[in-house]
């Protein structure tokens, strides 16, 4: 099953790459969480795919362009760890960065039903270690 995960994982990063947020909804269930970290704008968990989609919209707010490459990919039982590599352009300023970020997705019959996001790209590989 966990090989199963990181495909559906993988295909959902594809989705963003190609369609934007929220994209392939068909991998999401439609009570997924969202998880902010502590320490973000708007820490806390947000419940349901219309709150799923207002929260990301709300941290792209202030970007003109966000790429982001998945570079890792680790699974453990329903859970599966992704670091990834991001390149944003400021909206207002113009001003570029980069940088390396984690994500933990937790999954149930082939579905993403909690999506917990890390600054630090060794947060979500540290959650999912047994």
């Amino acid at each position: 099953m966990s090989q199963e995960n990181v495909e559906i994982v993988r295909r959902l990063y594809d989705s963003w790459a190609r369609e934007g947020f929220p994209g392939a909804l068909e991998l999401l269930d439609p009570e997924i969480e969202y998880v902010n970290p502590p320490g973000a704008i708007e820490p806390g968990v947000r419940r349901g795919l219309q709150a799923f989609a207002t929260a990301v919209e709300s941290v792209f707010e202030g970007w003109a362009d966000w790429q982001m490459e998945p570079e890792e990919f680790r699974s453990e039982g329903d859970r599966v760890a992704v670091v990834i590599a991001y390149r944003a352009r400021a909206r207002q300023s113009g001003i570029e960065m980069d940088g390396r970020e984690s994500a933990l997705l937790t999954l149930r019959n082939a579905k993403v039903v909690r999506y917990e996001w890390f600054k630090e790209p060794g947060d979500a590989l540290d959650a999912i270690s047994p």
